[in-house]
This record gives C-alpha cells, sequence and structure tokens, in this order.
C-alpha cells in the first residue's frame, strides 16, 4: 500500500527544498554549524529588535538551526535512537524563531519562511499546523508575491499530509495542481503517489492508467530503485482486477531490464498471493523463459507452480510440477551446501504445507509428493518416515514397506534407525494382508538382521504364512524347530507348540500328534498338563476336527459322535469338556440326534467354569431347539432361567411370548411388566390386546386399555369382537363401540346389525299375528289400513337397510317385504264377496280389491326379484361368506350368526347354496389342528407343514401361532435359523 513507503517523502522532499534553496542555509560540516551557530547566538542576544540586521540575522540562525535539525535527523536514523542527537531541539528553536519574524520580513521573503515552518511543523509531528500553513501559503500567493516554486512545493506537501490522514480525494487535487509547474522537481514522484489516491479512491482504472503513463516516461525515472518500487506497485494494482496476457506481456516491458526477472517473479508472487492463480500461473511460465534464469531459481518456480496448481485443484498437474522441480535438483550441480539446504528446505515446505491442507482427508495425491520429495532427499529419515506412515494410513502398504526398506537399507543411517525401520517395514506388511509382500518383508528383515531381536517372532511369522497357505507339512516342521529352540521366548514357543500341533491335525497325523505332544510336555514343563491331555486325547481332537469339516461325510460324522459318546472324559478339564460337549452338540444337531444334542446342552449350560457369554449363546440355541419344535413350555422354563442379556422390556416381552404360546397363566405378569419397562410401539399395543383376551374380566380390562388400543383401530375392533364373542354380550361396551375409532368399525356394525335383526324380528312376529277381520265392512276396513301401516313400516325398515349398506339388513328386510306383502295380496284375494250383491256388483268389487292389492303385488315382486339377485352374484355376499371362512373361531362364533339369518331367507342361488355349504361345513377341528402341530414339531424346517399349520392356527389355534410362524417361513426363506 502507498502508506508503507509514504514517510519517506517528507525527507527527500525536505533534501530537495534545503539544497536548492542556498539562501537559506549554506552547506557546512557538522562542527562549523555547531561553531557558527553559537556565535550567531552570542552575536544575536547584543542586537536590539529594532536595528535593521536584527530580522536578516535571527532569518539567517533560524535558516543554521532548521539545516542542522536535518542533518542530526539524519544521524539519528543511522543509528536509529529519536531525538539523542539533538534535531528535535533545534527544529523547536526554529520553529519559535520563525514565528517571531513572520510579520516582519520582505515580501519576498514571506513564502520562503512560511514554507519552512510548515516543513518543520510537518518533521516535528504537528501536520494539522503544516496543513495550515501550507494552506496559508496557496492563500497568500498572489498578495504576497509567493514564487511559482515554493506554491508548486506547497501543493505536494499539501498533498503529501492530506494522504496520511486518508484525504484521497484533496491529495489528488493537490498533486494535479503541482504538475501544472514544468519545472516542478521529483514530478514523478507526484504522480506515482497521484496514482494511489486513484486507487485508494477505488478508482482502479485510472490508477493503472496513471502508473503505465509513469512507466513510459524513462526519463522521469532515472532512480533505478524507485522505478523498481513503480513496478512493484503496479502489479498490486494489476492483481486487484482480472490479470489479462496483454497486462503481462505489458508489464514485463515495462520491467527495467536489470530486473525483468525479479520483477515477474514478483508480479507472479503477488497474483498467487491474491487469489489470481491461472494468471500466476501464467506469468510463472513466462518467468521460465528468461534465458539467464538459474536452477535455483527454476527449482523454485517450479515448487511455486506445484504449489498454484494444486490451489486450481489440477493436482495431478501439482505432483507433475513437483515431479520437475524434484529433477531439476537432482540434476543440478549442487555445490554450495547453503542453497542447496534452502532448496531442500523450499521443497519440504511445499509438501508440508500440502499435507497441512490435507490433514483431514489425506489422499495419493499428497503421497505421491512425499514420494517424489523421500526419492530426491533419501537423507531426510523424518519426511520418509512420515511418507511412509501416510501410504500406510491411506492403505498403500507395499508403498509403505518400500519407503521403509529405503531408511532399513541406507548404511548413513545408525543400526537403531535401520532396525526401527525393518520393524516397521514388518509391521505395514502384515498390515497389508498380503502374504507376499509379508513374506517379503520378513525374508529382507532376516537377511539384514538375522539375529535381531525380532528374529524369532519374524521366523515364526514366516512359518504362520505357510500355516495360513495350508502348507501344512513345512508349516508343522517349522513350528516344531521353533518349539525345540530353548532361546525363543516361552510365549511364541508355546504359540508354536500349539501351531506344530494344529497343523498335525490338520494333516490327521493322529500319531504323531501324541508323539510330539508328549515331546513338548517335557521341553515346556509350564505346559505339562496341557500337552499330557492333547497327547491322551488325539482321537477325541479327530473328532472335533470331523464336528467342524462341513466336508465330512455322515458316516465319518456319526462314527465320531459314537466315539464320543463311547469316551470317558470325567478327568478332563472344565475346558476339554466344554469343547467335547460343544462338538458333541454340533454333530448330534447335524445328525438329527435330538436326545444327545438336548443333553449337551444342558451339560454346557451347567458346566460352572463356562463364560456368561457362552452359556447365553447354549441357552439361545436350547430355546431355539424347543421353539423349532414347537415346546413353548420348555422354551419358556429355558428362557426365564438364563440371565438375558436383553434389557428388562425386550425380556419380558419375550417371555410373555413364550408363556402365553404355551399356554401358561404366567403371560399376562410378563405382559405387565414389559409394558412397566417402557414397551412401545405396536407391540405394546398386541400386548394391551392379549391382556384383554387373557382377562377373566375381558370387558373391564379393554376398557382400561381402551386408551391405548384406540391408537390402533383395526386392533381395537379385533379386540372388542374377541370380548363380544366371549362374553356372549356387547353390555359394558357402550362407551367403547360408540367411541370415535369404532362407532362406524366392524364390531358397532355387528352390535348394531344384531339390535337390528332383533327388532326385524320382533316387528316380523307382530305383522305375521295381524289378521283381516272379514266380520263386518267396517272392521275389514279397519283391519286392511292397519295391514298396510304395518308394511308401510317394514317399508321404513328396508330403508334403513339399504342405508345402512348391510348386506345381512338387506337380506331379512327384503325377505320380510316379500313375504308379507304377498300374504296380502293373498289374504286381500281370498275376502268373501258381500252378500246382496248382483253380478255387475260383485264384479265390480273385485276390480277394486284388485286395485288395491296390485301395488303391494308389485312390491313382493320387486323384492323377491332382488333378492335372487343379491342370491346370484352380490359381492357383498360372497366377501361376507368368505370372512367368515377365513375367520378365527372366536369371531365366526358371531359371524355365524349373520349367516344363519341369511339362509332363512327364501329363495335361491349360487351364492345361496354357498352360504349353505359354509354353515354346514365342519371340516376344521381341533383333531386336524394337533396333527399338523405334531408335523411341524417333527419337521421344523418343512415349509408346506408351516403354512398348512399357519392356516389352521388363524382359524382356530392359538392367536399369536399365525404371526410366530410367519416368522419362522420368513427366517427359513432366508437361510436363517432360529
Amino acid at each position: 500500500m502507498k502508506k508503507l513507503i509514504l514517510p519517506l517523502i517528507p525527507f527527500v522532499f525536505a533534501a530537495a527544498v534545503l539544497n536548492t534553496a542556498t539562501s537559506y542555509a549554506e552547506k557546512m560540516s557538522s562542527g562549523t554549524q555547531d561553531l557558527v551557530i553559537d556565535k550567531m547566538e552570542r552575536a544575536l542576544s547584543v542586537i536590539e529588535k529594532n536595528d535593521a540586521a536584527y530580522i536578516p540575522s535571527q532569518k539567517r540562525w533560524a535558516d543554521l538551526l532548521a539545516e542542522r535539525a536535518r542533518t542530526r535527523f539524519m544521524a539519528e536514523i543511522e543509528v536509529n535512537c529519536a531525538g539523542c542527537k539533538g534535531s528535535a531541539e533545534d527544529r523547536k528553536k526554529a520553529i519559535i524563531t520563525y514565528e517571531q519574524i513572520l510579520d516582519r520580513v520582505e515580501i519576498n521573503e514571506h513564502g520562503p519562511v512560511l514554507f519552512q515552518l510548515g516543513h518543520l511543523y510537518e518533521m516535528s509531528g504537528n501536520q494539522n499546523k503544516a496543513i495550515e500553513l501550507y494552506e496559508r501559503i496557496l492563500k497568500d500567493a498572489k498578495p504576497k508575491k509567493i514564487t511559482k516554486e515554493i506554491i508548486s512545493r506547497s501543493h505536494v506537501a499539501l498533498g503529501d499530509l492530506l494522504f496520511q490522514k486518508n484525504k484521497f480525494k484533496d491529495a489528488h487535487f493537490h498533486f494535479k495542481l503541482a504538475l501544472r509547474d514544468k519545472d516542478l522537481e521529483n514530478r514523478a514522484l507526484v504522480i506515482y503517489n497521484m496514482s494511489w489516491c486513484d486507487f485508494n479512491t477505488g478508482k482502479l482504472n485510472s490508477a493503472i492508467e496513471t502508473i503505465e503513463n509513469l512507466l513510459r516516461q524513462p526519463e522521469l525515472l532515472n532512480d533505478a530503485s524507485f522505478h523498481a518500487d513503480v513496478m512493484r506497485d503496479l502489479a498490486t494494482f494489476y492483481s486487484r482486477r482480472s490479470i489479462s496476457n496483454k497486462e503481462i506481456a505489458l508489464y514485463v516491458a515495462l520491467s527495467p531490464e536489470n530486473s525483468k526477472k525479479e520483477l515477474t517473479l514478483h508480479f507472479a508472487t503477488e497474483a498467487d498471493r491474491i487469489g489470481q492463480k491461472n494468471a500466476a500461473r501464467t506469468i510463472l511460465d513466462r518467468y521460465l523463459q528468461f534465458p539467464d534464469i538459474t536452477q535455483a531459481e527454476r527449482l523454485d518456480a517450479f515448487v511455486r507452480l506445484a504449489q498454484i496448481n494444486y490451489d486450481r485443484g489440477q493436482t495431478e498437474q501439482s505432483n507433475k510440477d513437483f515431479s520437475v522441480a524434484a529433477a531439476t535438483f537432482r540434476d543440478s550441480n549442487c555445490d554450495d551446501e547453503k542453497k542447496c539446504a534452502e532448496l531442500q528446505k523450499t521443497m519440504k515446505r511445499y509438501v508440508t504445507e500440502l499435507h497441512r491442507s490435507k490433514k483431514l482427508k489425506p489422499d495419493s495425491s499428497l503421497l505421491t509428493a512425499y514420494v517424489i520429495y523421500a526419492n530426491t532427499f533419501p537423507q531426510d529419515r523424518d519426511m520418509t518416515l512420515r511418507a511412509a506412515q501416510l501410504a500406510q494410513d491411506l492403505k498403500q502398504h507395499k508403498m509403505s514397506t518400500e519407503l521403509y526398506r529405503t531408511i532399513s537399507g541406507n548404511r548413513h543411517f545408525s543400526d537403531a534407525q535401520r532396525t526401527e525401520a525393518l520393524q516397521n517395514e514388518v509391521s505395514a506388511a502384515e498390515a497389508s494382508g498380503d502374504a507376499k509382500l509379508k513374506q517379503a518383508a520378513y525374508v529382507h528383515y532376516l537377511q539384514i538382521n538375522r539375529d535381531g531381536a525380532k528374529s524369532f517372532e519374524i521366523r515364526y511369522q514366516m512359518a504362520y504364512l505357510k500355516y495360513q497357505n495350508k502348507n501344512f507339512n513345512e508349516a508343522a516342521s517349522d513350528f516344531d524347530s521353533l518349539a525345540r529352540d530353548s532361546k525363543g521366548p516361552a510365549g511364541l514357543r508355546k504359540k508354536s507348540a500349539d501351531l506344530a500341533l494344529d497343523s498335525l491335525s490338520m494333516l490327521k497325523a493322529d500319531e504323531k500328534i501324541e508323539t510330539t505332544a508328549a515331546d513338548y510336555a517335557v521341553i515346556l514343563p509350564a505346559s505339562r498338563t496341557e500337552f499330557q491331555a492333547i497327547s491322551r486325547k488325539a482321537i477325541l481332537n479327530r473328532a472335533a476336527v470331523v464336528a467342524n469339516d462341513k466336508k465330512s461325510s455322515s458316516a465319518e460324522q456319526r462314527k465320531s459322535l459314537v466315539k464320543m459318546i463311547q469316551t470317558d472324559i470325567s478327568k478332563a478339564s472344565a475346558s476339554e469338556k466344554i469343547l467335547f460337549y460343544t462338538n458333541q452338540s454340533i454333530l448330534a444337531e447335524q445328525l438329527g440326534e435330538d436326545q444327545v444334542y438336548i443333553k449337551s446342552l444342558q451339560l454346557l449350560i451347567g458346566t460352572k467354569e463356562l463364560s456368561q457369554e457362552k452359556r447365553s449363546q447354549f441357552n439361545e440355541q436350547l430355546i431355539g431347539y424347543y421353539e423349532k419344535h414347537l415346546d413353548f413350555k420348555s422354551a419358556y422354563v429355558a428362557a426365564k432361567t438364563m440371565k438375558s442379556r436383553l434389557s428388562t422390556q425386550e425380556s419380558e416381552f419375550r417371555l410373555s411370548t413364550l408363556a402365553d404360546l404355551g399356554n401358561l397363566n404366567t403371560a399376562a405378569g410378563h405382559y405387565r411388566k414389559a409394558l412397566a419397562a417402557g414397551l412401545k410401539g405396536q407391540r405394546a399395543l398386541v400386548v394391551r390386546s392379549r391382556l384383554v383376551l387373557l382377562s377373566s374380566n375381558p370387558t373391564k380390562e379393554l376398557n382400561r386399555q381402551f386408551k391405548e388400543l384406540k391408537k390402533d383401530r383395526e386392533l381395537l375392533n379385533e379386540t372388542t369382537l374377541f370380548v363380544i364373542s366371549k362374553n356372549n354380550s356387547s353390555r359394558g361396551l357402550e362407551n367403547i363401540l360408540a367411541s370415535r375409532e369404532l362407532k362406524n368399525g366392524p364390531a358397532a356394525h355387528w352390535v348394531n346389525r344384531q339390535k337390528f335383526y332383533s327388532e326385524v324380528a320382533k316387528f316380523k312376529i307382530q305383522l305375521q299375528r295381524h289378521q283381516l277381520d272379514t266380520k263386518n265392512d267396517r272392521r275389514l276396513s279397519n283391519s286392511i289400513a292397519a295391514r298396510m301401516k304395518l308394511i308401510e313400516k317394514a317399508d321404513g325398515l328396508l330403508g334403513r337397510a339399504l342405508k345402512s349398506k348391510d348386506i345381512g339388513s338387506q337380506v331379512v328386510t327384503l325377505d320380510l317385504i316379500y313375504q308379507e306383502n304377498d300374504r296380502f295380496v293373498r289374504n286381500l284375494a281370498g275376502l268373501p264377496l258381500p252378500r246382496g250383491l248382483t253380478a255387475a256388483e260383485q264384479q265390480q268389487y273385485l276390480g277394486i280389491l284388485k286395485a288395491k292389492s296390485k301395488p303391494f303385488f308389485v312390491k313382493a315382486k320387486t323384492a323377491q326379484k332382488q333378492l335372487q339377485e343379491i342370491w346370484a352374484n352380490s359381492p357383498a355376499l360372497a366377501q361376507a361368506i368368505q370372512d367368515y371362512r377365513m375367520a378365527r373361531t372366536e369371531i365366526r362364533k358371531l359371524l355365524v350368526a349373520d349367516l344363519s339369518v341369511m339362509s332363512r331367507a327364501s329363495g335361491d342361488g349360487k351364492l345361496k347354496n354357498t352360504l349353505n355349504a359354509t354353515l354346514e361345513d365342519s371340516s376344521f377341528s381341533n383333531k386336524d389342528l394337533l396333527k399338523a402341530r405334531q408335523s411341524v414339531a417333527q419337521n421344523p424346517n418343512n415349509i408346506k407343514d408351516i403354512e398348512n399349520l399357519k392356516i389352521l392356527e388363524t382359524k382356530g389355534g392359538h392367536p399369536l401361532m399365525a404371526t410366530y410362524l410367519e416368522a419362522r417361513l420368513s427366517h427359513i426363506q432366508r437361510g436363517e435359523q432360529l
């Protein structure tokens, strides 16, 4: 920014004034200055103020003080001690003197005195007073006949001071006025300051144009240092807007020949700093074209390019540039050790900064940069270690081992450092899981450090690789050698012995196992008991192999199981017994030997030394067995005695379900505990429904659970129907049936339908009992009118039935309409003729009766036709029959009443026959249900048997069994086990 260089301007300007105005003070040495000033001070003390020589002498003395203040100030700057040479005191005396004589000097001296005074104010830090004096010079320019030179310099000085106060617009105004003076000294500096005024007021284009015009006038730029400063500021200006290729070319053209390269690099740096990455890259490309660029500069440029391209998101190009930088370093003759170190430091900084930026998410591009650096500076162990660790973090294990190997194979490093690298190489190879990589690392370790602290462990790992690759012959031999090596760690010798025996076991070399285990009992006395047991029980171990080998045949498995049953293990340790019973249970399960399987699990569960986790596991297996065979009572007992890992609510829910399926009276208690423990959601609603159905007073329990059950209308309806069926009444459920959740549901409809059936039945009796009274005409007329009213009431019942859209209600009312209208027509037709009528009168009477009965005849026929249509193809009736067939026994008890009422209605048709056949169907029986349960118990995984049982359980079995069987089918279809 302009403010950073501004303090230099007053000094330059003041020097110009004092050097050109010889009338103010002659240049002299420091000692001469002091001598002259002292003499003048003594002389002035005796001169009277009205003496003609007083004013010129005072002015001369002030000029000398001002000049000495300047030279002393310069000396103070050199030694960096403010005021230590006395500049401030001289300046103060000069100011006082100038102020005293200002009004008494000749008019042609007035301007220079003011200017000197203004400059002294400025140097003493009194900027406001300096501004006032410069403004006074400009104001008094004409009346005081102040010279053009002083006026121009005053504009410049005033502009500088205003600039320092951030009054850039006013400063620009004074700089512009100063430039009108063609003889103005330091013209380039004023133009330069004007460009900064434009820049600071947001006139970027004007600032750039001004500074470019200045640079096109080389005659103004005699100072190479100033020229370079202007170029640097132009780079700053350019960077504040999008840098074009034209501006890059112009910048290079305007730069001084002897500093083009350095300034071009500065331009690239500035563009990069501001964030113009593309421009920075272009400028650096131009920088690299300078013919005199050194290898060090080229290296630095490529490192910069790498960073810039990375910032641009060009990771691949970034690494290419960094690779070129590395190649440049390797190809250069780096004779200067200090410079070499600097270049290495630059490249290292790039990698570490790149790592810092990717600290949260390092990637392969960062690893590439590390590898390039490590290959260039193999002596930098720390960076190579970082690279190796990063490769390992990125799962690039092969690269990690190679990097560690560059350290372990480099004799420049100490033995301790190389050994550490060898161990890290092994760790990286092991982390890879790549057998070939691990083998190579192990071999490399033993080549370099055959007798190292880790050599035994490495030999062990090499043997283990053979074991993993199923090269059991060689693995057994290698492990046996390790086990017999008395110099090895006891722990690894023991592991080697175990794996040697295990390898022999894989080879089924039973005799070798017995003899080898006996040897180990001697050479590894701490494990004597264990190896003696292994030797004794080779046969038992072979049986374990068969039990765990999926490829073993049934004959092999049965032979092993028989061997195990016949084996006496009373003296075996607890762990041996656990292994024995575990393998025995596996074989028994595979062979379908249920009694052996159950006994093995029970023995395992009863073993005190068994861990709680394993005990729970075997208990779960036992419970699963009982469940598969539908023995829910036994499953419940096993679950209840087990220390469950489930939460209280889950444990209680499980127990309640098993107890419920086992028809145990403890189910309700567990259900309530599950709810109390916080059971939520749909399961909680099902639990509440079961509590209702299990209750001795289901009506009371339903009212208690209603608040929660109403969250699931379907479940609430079903539960309500179950309660009505169980109680044979809806008494006590009035509020529930009238609730918003149930008033339009199946339960409420059923109750309302029964009430309607009852109403129709009572009315039907009343209507059927009504007879026409023929004792006399009046009584006949009255009875006919009464019958018509009753039939009209029947019509009202039909209207209600049709409005309800209930098929049962429609059938019974249509049948009533048909039967009673038909009977009324027949009654009217059978009335006797009145006595004394002529033949013509008789015909007229009969016509009246016929006309009166016709509407009822039509109504009877219409009702009969509608009934026939229902019996033929009513979807509602078909659905009602299907609902009855699929309903559980408890619900059928309710629905049978509806179907029975409809079956008694007149008429016939396909659906009438289906209805009657459905009511007569007695295919379902408890015998069928028990038989189906036995089939599933004997064949737990037979899907067909499970599906058949599910259908029967849905119709009349346990309410939870259908859901349980559905879950089992799902498990089997997914290949899972209970």
